[in-house]
């Protein structure tokens, strides 16, 4: 059985070149080494160098899972305008997939009302999505203003959005207190794309000034190091078929080389 791809964050090999005091390319190089085939590429990376960007991973030989892509669809109702900037983008990487973040709840709005605004325009970016030969896939947001924090909240669009899959961050149902398993069990079946991501209380891999919505601190920890149970969520995750990519990520790591090296040692051990 052929392995799963082992990804992470292109932003995550930015800060390995700034720490390192090395070449983006020296530091995708140094990811390729310890497994990491594949990156993650967000709409903030492609802008305005999206053919750069792609000569520079063609050239270090790694693919693309997923091209996370925030709109604003609170407030912004030109999908098509929005969306032809991020397909053009994602093709021109190499991406087949896009993370759709759909935006944030403002202050005092109403949250119904604004959440079936966004629920509306991430269906018709599905529309358009399909025409182009893409796929759309959301994740659990870390941020109290998101109305995908909770495994409820990604189901709402999920549910309404035809071809929009779960992807499972293991770390961000902490941020909104919920248990990890029963969020799992929610969206079984919907799974689509996976995020591996862990959590420290303490500050010995870098500090985060992000908490759970019940104030607990949320700091960087390397895969398998922190408080999240990785091990038992990935053994679910391949007992139940999962087969796509596994994106390691933590922001805000120090030094994120060392980390990286943690995280992929850790996940190759068990797949």
């Amino acid at each position: 059985m052929q392995q799963p791809v082992i990804a992470t964050f292109y932003d995550h090999i930015l800060d390995i070149a700034k720490q390192e005091g090395c070449s983006v390319q020296e530091a995708l190089s140094e990811a390729k080494k310890l497994g990491v085939t594949a990156l993650e590429v967000s709409c903030m990376n492609t802008r305005g160098r999206a053919r750069e960007l792609s000569r520079e991973l063609l050239d270090a030989g790694m693919g693309v899972t997923a091209m996370p892509a925030f709109f604003s669809f609170e407030s912004d109702p030109d999908v098509e305008q929005k969306a032809e900037e991020f397909f053009a983008d994602a093709k021109t990487i190499g991406a087949d997939t896009l993370l759709v973040i759909p935006g944030f709840l403002p202050e005092g709005a109403d949250p119904e009302e604004c959440t079936q605004v966004m629920i509306e325009r991430t269906k018709r970016l599905s529309e358009l999505a399909a025409k182009a030969g893409l796929a759309l896939t959301m994740e659990d947001f870390d941020n109290k203003s998101s109305p995908i924090a909770t495994s409820a909240g990604m189901l709402r669009f999920m549910d309404a959005v035809p071809g929009l899959t779960a992807c499972f961050d293991t770390g961000n149902f902490y941020f909104a207190g919920e248990d990890p398993f029963e969020a799992f069990d929610r969206l079984r079946g919907r799974i689509g794309h996976v995020h591996l991501k862990d959590r420290a209380e303490n500050t010995d891999f870098g500090e985060d000034p992000n908490r759970t919505v019940d104030g607990r601190p949320m700091h960087p920890s390397p895969v398998g190091a922190g408080v999240i149970p990785m091990e038992e969520l990935l053994g679910r995750f391949r007992a139940d078929g999962y087969r796509g990519a596994y994106t390691i990520e933590h922001y805000g790591a120090r030094p994120m080389l060392e980390c990286l090296k943690h995280s992929t040692e850790w996940l190759r051990a068990r797949l």
